[in-house]
Protein backbone atom coordinates (compact mmCIF):
# COMPACT_ATOMS: atom_id res chain seq x y z
CA UNK A 1 0.00 0.00 0.00
CA UNK A 2 2.82 2.35 0.86
CA UNK A 3 4.50 1.58 -2.46
CA UNK A 4 1.25 2.34 -4.32
CA UNK A 5 0.95 5.71 -2.49
CA UNK A 6 4.49 6.69 -3.55
CA UNK A 7 3.71 5.81 -7.17
CA UNK A 8 0.44 7.77 -7.04
CA UNK A 9 2.19 10.79 -5.53
CA UNK A 10 4.85 10.66 -8.25
CA UNK A 11 2.19 10.57 -10.95
CA UNK A 12 0.34 13.50 -9.39
CA UNK A 13 3.52 15.55 -9.14
CA UNK A 14 4.35 14.77 -12.75
CA UNK A 15 0.86 15.78 -13.86
CA UNK A 16 0.95 19.03 -11.90
CA UNK A 17 4.39 19.86 -13.24
CA UNK A 18 3.13 19.48 -16.80
CA UNK A 19 -0.10 21.30 -16.08
CA UNK A 20 1.69 24.45 -14.98
CA UNK A 21 4.30 24.22 -17.71
CA UNK A 22 7.01 23.24 -15.27
CA UNK A 23 10.64 22.54 -16.01
CA UNK A 24 13.34 24.69 -17.51
CA UNK A 25 12.84 26.68 -20.68
CA UNK A 26 15.34 24.36 -22.39
CA UNK A 27 13.04 21.38 -21.79
CA UNK A 28 9.94 23.25 -22.96
CA UNK A 29 11.56 24.33 -26.22
CA UNK A 30 12.17 20.66 -26.97
CA UNK A 31 8.58 19.73 -26.11
CA UNK A 32 6.10 21.09 -28.66
CA UNK A 33 3.01 20.84 -26.46
CA UNK A 34 4.87 22.33 -23.51
CA UNK A 35 6.11 25.22 -25.65
CA UNK A 36 2.65 25.99 -27.03
CA UNK A 37 1.24 25.93 -23.50
CA UNK A 38 3.96 28.32 -22.31
CA UNK A 39 3.36 30.67 -25.24
CA UNK A 40 -0.40 30.63 -24.71
CA UNK A 41 -0.03 31.46 -21.04
CA UNK A 42 1.98 34.50 -22.09
CA UNK A 43 -0.61 35.79 -24.55
CA UNK A 44 0.92 34.29 -27.70
CA UNK A 45 -1.92 32.21 -29.07
CA UNK A 46 -3.34 30.51 -32.14
CA UNK A 47 -1.48 31.00 -35.43
CA UNK A 48 1.26 33.05 -33.76
CA UNK A 49 2.03 30.24 -31.30
CA UNK A 50 2.02 27.67 -34.11
CA UNK A 51 4.47 29.75 -36.13
CA UNK A 52 6.80 30.25 -33.18
CA UNK A 53 6.70 26.50 -32.51
CA UNK A 54 7.66 25.88 -36.13
CA UNK A 55 10.53 28.38 -36.02
CA UNK A 56 11.87 26.89 -32.80
CA UNK A 57 11.77 23.38 -34.25
CA UNK A 58 13.43 24.54 -37.48
CA UNK A 59 16.13 26.32 -35.50
CA UNK A 60 16.93 23.39 -33.24
CA UNK A 61 17.00 20.88 -36.10
CA UNK A 62 19.19 23.21 -38.13
CA UNK A 63 21.71 23.53 -35.31
CA UNK A 64 21.82 19.78 -34.71
CA UNK A 65 22.88 16.92 -36.97
CA UNK A 66 20.21 14.49 -38.08
CA UNK A 67 16.44 14.58 -38.47
CA UNK A 68 15.52 14.02 -34.81
CA UNK A 69 15.29 16.57 -32.02
CA UNK A 70 18.38 16.45 -29.78
CA UNK A 71 18.28 16.00 -26.03
CA UNK A 72 18.51 19.06 -23.83
CA UNK A 73 22.08 18.23 -22.89
CA UNK A 74 23.03 17.76 -26.56
CA UNK A 75 21.46 21.09 -27.54
CA UNK A 76 23.37 22.92 -24.81
CA UNK A 77 26.60 21.33 -26.00
CA UNK A 78 25.86 22.43 -29.57
CA UNK A 79 25.12 26.03 -28.57
CA UNK A 80 28.20 26.27 -26.35
CA UNK A 81 30.34 24.94 -29.20
CA UNK A 82 29.23 27.50 -31.80
CA UNK A 83 31.92 29.75 -33.24
CA UNK A 84 32.52 32.75 -30.99
CA UNK A 85 32.40 35.63 -33.44
CA UNK A 86 31.88 39.11 -31.97
CA UNK A 87 28.32 39.14 -33.32
CA UNK A 88 27.45 35.79 -31.71
CA UNK A 89 29.20 35.84 -28.34
CA UNK A 90 26.65 37.97 -26.48
CA UNK A 91 23.69 36.20 -28.10
CA UNK A 92 25.03 32.80 -27.03
CA UNK A 93 25.60 33.96 -23.47
CA UNK A 94 22.10 35.46 -23.18
CA UNK A 95 20.45 32.36 -24.64
CA UNK A 96 22.30 29.93 -22.38
CA UNK A 97 21.36 32.01 -19.35
CA UNK A 98 17.62 32.08 -20.09
CA UNK A 99 17.49 28.41 -21.14
CA UNK A 100 18.44 27.52 -17.59
CA UNK A 101 15.50 29.42 -16.07
CA UNK A 102 12.54 27.54 -14.62
CA UNK A 103 9.17 28.06 -16.29
CA UNK A 104 7.63 29.62 -13.20
CA UNK A 105 10.22 32.43 -13.18
CA UNK A 106 10.04 33.19 -16.89
CA UNK A 107 8.66 36.47 -18.17
CA UNK A 108 7.24 36.91 -21.64
CA UNK A 109 10.32 38.93 -22.59
CA UNK A 110 12.56 35.99 -21.61
CA UNK A 111 10.68 33.65 -23.94
CA UNK A 112 10.65 36.12 -26.83
CA UNK A 113 14.35 36.90 -26.42
CA UNK A 114 15.23 33.21 -26.29
CA UNK A 115 13.34 32.50 -29.51
CA UNK A 116 14.94 35.51 -31.22
CA UNK A 117 18.41 34.40 -30.12
CA UNK A 118 17.80 30.79 -31.15
CA UNK A 119 16.65 31.83 -34.65
CA UNK A 120 19.59 34.22 -34.96
CA UNK A 121 22.11 31.50 -34.14
CA UNK A 122 20.39 28.93 -36.36
CA UNK A 123 20.54 31.35 -39.28
CA UNK A 124 24.21 32.05 -38.64
CA UNK A 125 25.42 28.51 -37.85
CA UNK A 126 22.70 26.07 -38.92
CA UNK A 127 23.47 23.06 -41.08
CA UNK A 128 20.12 23.14 -42.91
CA UNK A 129 21.00 25.60 -45.66
CA UNK A 130 17.46 25.84 -47.04
CA UNK A 131 16.30 27.81 -43.99
CA UNK A 132 16.48 31.58 -44.29
CA UNK A 133 15.77 34.31 -41.75
CA UNK A 134 13.55 37.29 -42.48
CA UNK A 135 12.61 40.39 -40.49
CA UNK A 136 9.24 39.77 -38.83
CA UNK A 137 8.24 43.46 -38.94
CA UNK A 138 8.00 43.34 -42.71
CA UNK A 139 6.62 39.82 -43.17
CA UNK A 140 4.56 39.04 -40.05
CA UNK A 141 2.85 41.81 -38.10
CA UNK A 142 1.32 39.42 -35.54
CA UNK A 143 4.69 38.08 -34.45
CA UNK A 144 6.34 41.50 -34.50
CA UNK A 145 3.64 42.87 -32.20
CA UNK A 146 4.75 40.32 -29.58
CA UNK A 147 8.41 41.29 -29.91
CA UNK A 148 9.60 38.50 -32.20
CA UNK A 149 12.18 40.02 -34.53
CA UNK A 150 12.75 37.17 -36.95
CA UNK A 151 11.09 34.37 -38.88
CA UNK A 152 12.92 31.25 -40.05
CA UNK A 153 11.33 29.31 -42.89
CA UNK A 154 12.16 26.92 -45.70
CA UNK A 155 13.08 28.59 -48.98
CA UNK A 156 10.74 27.58 -51.79
CA UNK A 157 12.49 29.20 -54.79
CA UNK A 158 14.33 26.33 -56.48
CA UNK A 159 17.25 28.50 -57.61
CA UNK A 160 17.87 29.77 -54.07
CA UNK A 161 17.53 26.28 -52.58
CA UNK A 162 20.04 24.98 -55.11
CA UNK A 163 22.62 27.54 -54.03
CA UNK A 164 22.05 26.93 -50.33
CA UNK A 165 21.91 23.14 -50.41
CA UNK A 166 24.94 22.76 -52.69
CA UNK A 167 27.07 24.74 -50.22
CA UNK A 168 27.86 27.43 -52.79
CA UNK A 169 27.08 29.83 -49.96
CA UNK A 170 29.23 29.09 -46.87
CA UNK A 171 27.51 28.31 -43.58
CA UNK A 172 30.27 29.48 -41.22
CA UNK A 173 30.00 33.19 -40.33
CA UNK A 174 33.61 34.15 -41.06
CA UNK A 175 33.63 32.24 -44.35
CA UNK A 176 30.30 33.86 -45.27
CA UNK A 177 31.72 37.35 -44.72
CA UNK A 178 34.70 36.53 -46.89
CA UNK A 179 32.39 35.12 -49.57
CA UNK A 180 30.41 38.38 -49.60
CA UNK A 181 33.58 40.48 -49.78
CA UNK A 182 34.99 38.46 -52.67
CA UNK A 183 31.72 38.40 -54.61
CA UNK A 184 31.11 42.14 -54.29
CA UNK A 185 34.60 42.90 -55.58
CA UNK A 186 34.37 40.43 -58.47
CA UNK A 187 30.90 41.58 -59.51
CA UNK A 188 31.89 45.24 -59.35
CA UNK A 189 29.26 46.10 -56.74
CA UNK A 190 31.48 48.02 -54.34
CA UNK A 191 33.20 46.82 -51.18
CA UNK A 192 32.20 44.95 -48.06
CA UNK A 193 34.19 46.37 -45.16
CA UNK A 194 33.76 47.44 -41.58
CA UNK A 195 31.69 50.43 -42.60
CA UNK A 196 29.22 48.00 -44.15
CA UNK A 197 28.31 46.61 -40.72
CA UNK A 198 25.92 49.56 -40.23
CA UNK A 199 24.20 48.62 -43.50
CA UNK A 200 24.20 44.83 -43.14
CA UNK A 201 23.37 43.31 -39.75
CA UNK A 202 24.95 39.90 -38.98
CA UNK A 203 21.58 38.17 -39.41
CA UNK A 204 21.22 39.74 -42.89
CA UNK A 205 24.51 38.44 -44.29
CA UNK A 206 23.01 35.22 -45.64
CA UNK A 207 20.38 37.19 -47.57
CA UNK A 208 23.10 39.39 -49.07
CA UNK A 209 25.13 36.29 -49.99
CA UNK A 210 22.08 34.82 -51.76
CA UNK A 211 21.68 38.00 -53.82
CA UNK A 212 25.35 38.02 -54.81
CA UNK A 213 25.42 34.29 -55.61
CA UNK A 214 22.36 34.67 -57.86
CA UNK A 215 24.01 37.66 -59.56
CA UNK A 216 26.80 35.42 -60.87
CA UNK A 217 26.51 34.64 -64.58
CA UNK A 218 26.65 30.90 -63.96
CA UNK A 219 24.02 30.88 -61.21
CA UNK A 220 20.65 29.10 -61.51
CA UNK A 221 18.80 32.45 -61.31
CA UNK A 222 15.59 32.68 -63.33
CA UNK A 223 15.06 35.39 -65.95
CA UNK A 224 12.81 37.32 -63.53
CA UNK A 225 15.41 37.09 -60.76
CA UNK A 226 18.12 38.39 -63.10
CA UNK A 227 15.90 41.26 -64.19
CA UNK A 228 15.30 42.11 -60.53
CA UNK A 229 19.04 41.94 -59.76
CA UNK A 230 19.72 44.31 -62.68
CA UNK A 231 17.15 46.74 -61.28
CA UNK A 232 18.81 46.66 -57.84
CA UNK A 233 22.15 47.37 -59.51
CA UNK A 234 20.53 50.32 -61.31
CA UNK A 235 19.22 51.74 -58.01
CA UNK A 236 22.71 51.25 -56.54
CA UNK A 237 24.48 53.20 -59.30
CA UNK A 238 25.73 56.66 -58.34
CA UNK A 239 25.63 59.58 -60.84
CA UNK A 240 29.25 58.93 -61.86
CA UNK A 241 28.37 55.41 -63.00
CA UNK A 242 29.93 53.46 -60.11
CA UNK A 243 27.86 50.70 -58.50
CA UNK A 244 27.72 50.80 -54.70
CA UNK A 245 25.38 48.10 -53.45
CA UNK A 246 26.13 49.06 -49.84
CA UNK A 247 26.18 52.83 -49.65
CA UNK A 248 25.57 54.86 -46.46
CA UNK A 249 24.34 57.70 -48.68
CA UNK A 250 21.82 55.37 -50.32
CA UNK A 251 21.18 52.71 -47.65
CA UNK A 252 18.63 50.55 -49.45
CA UNK A 253 18.10 46.85 -48.71
CA UNK A 254 16.40 45.62 -51.87
CA UNK A 255 18.99 42.82 -51.99
CA UNK A 256 17.10 41.25 -49.06
CA UNK A 257 14.02 40.40 -51.11
CA UNK A 258 15.22 36.87 -51.83
CA UNK A 259 14.79 35.99 -48.13
CA UNK A 260 11.00 35.89 -48.49
CA UNK A 261 9.52 32.88 -50.29
CA UNK A 262 6.41 34.90 -51.17
CA UNK A 263 8.53 36.98 -53.53
CA UNK A 264 7.87 34.79 -56.55
CA UNK A 265 9.06 35.60 -60.07
CA UNK A 266 5.86 37.58 -60.70
CA UNK A 267 6.39 39.64 -57.56
CA UNK A 268 10.06 40.23 -58.38
CA UNK A 269 9.11 41.34 -61.90
CA UNK A 270 6.85 43.97 -60.34
CA UNK A 271 9.63 45.18 -58.07
CA UNK A 272 12.02 45.29 -61.04
CA UNK A 273 9.67 47.63 -62.94
CA UNK A 274 9.37 49.96 -59.96
CA UNK A 275 13.12 49.97 -59.25
CA UNK A 276 14.05 50.67 -62.86
CA UNK A 277 11.66 53.62 -62.88
CA UNK A 278 13.11 54.75 -59.56
CA UNK A 279 16.67 54.58 -60.91
CA UNK A 280 15.70 56.57 -64.00
CA UNK A 281 13.85 59.23 -62.00
CA UNK A 282 16.73 59.66 -59.53
CA UNK A 283 19.68 59.11 -61.89
CA UNK A 284 21.20 62.46 -60.89
CA UNK A 285 20.86 61.69 -57.16
CA UNK A 286 22.77 59.26 -54.97
CA UNK A 287 19.91 58.58 -52.55
CA UNK A 288 16.93 56.93 -54.23
CA UNK A 289 14.60 56.69 -51.22
CA UNK A 290 12.15 59.50 -52.00
CA UNK A 291 12.10 58.63 -55.69
CA UNK A 292 11.18 55.06 -54.77
CA UNK A 293 8.23 56.21 -52.66
CA UNK A 294 7.14 58.66 -55.37
CA UNK A 295 7.09 55.85 -57.93
CA UNK A 296 5.18 53.62 -55.53
CA UNK A 297 2.63 56.34 -54.88
CA UNK A 298 2.08 56.90 -58.60
CA UNK A 299 1.67 53.15 -59.07
CA UNK A 300 -0.99 53.18 -56.35
CA UNK A 301 -3.03 55.71 -58.33
CA UNK A 302 -6.43 56.43 -56.80
CA UNK A 303 -6.66 53.06 -55.05
CA UNK A 304 -7.22 53.60 -51.34
CA UNK A 305 -6.03 50.07 -50.55
CA UNK A 306 -2.82 50.49 -52.56
CA UNK A 307 -2.16 53.86 -50.90
CA UNK A 308 -2.51 52.27 -47.47
CA UNK A 309 0.03 49.62 -48.53
CA UNK A 310 2.46 52.32 -49.67
CA UNK A 311 2.06 54.16 -46.36
CA UNK A 312 2.69 50.91 -44.45
CA UNK A 313 5.86 50.24 -46.45
CA UNK A 314 7.09 53.78 -45.75
CA UNK A 315 6.27 53.52 -42.05
CA UNK A 316 8.03 50.16 -41.60
CA UNK A 317 11.00 51.38 -43.65
CA UNK A 318 11.66 47.80 -44.73
CA UNK A 319 13.70 48.72 -47.78
CA UNK A 320 16.01 51.36 -46.35
CA UNK A 321 18.43 51.52 -43.43
CA UNK A 322 17.15 53.17 -40.33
Amino acid sequence: MKKFSVILMTLLLTFNLHAVGGGKLLDLLLNESGLVELLTKNGIEGAAAAQVKSYVKNSILSLSVGSNMPSGEALLTIIKGLENTPADRRVKANLLKVLDKNADELKKADIVDAVNDLIFLANRHGVRGSLVLACSECVNNALFSHGFRFTLEEVTQSSVRQLLESNVIPREPRALSQFISNKMTRLGMGSFNRASADLVAPEEEKALAIFLALADKGSPATAAQREFIDSVVAVSTVPGGEVKLLNPENPHKFWKLFDDSENTDNVLAGYATILKETAEEAKTSVNKKEAFYDVLQRSAGDSEEATLSVNAIRMKNCFFGR
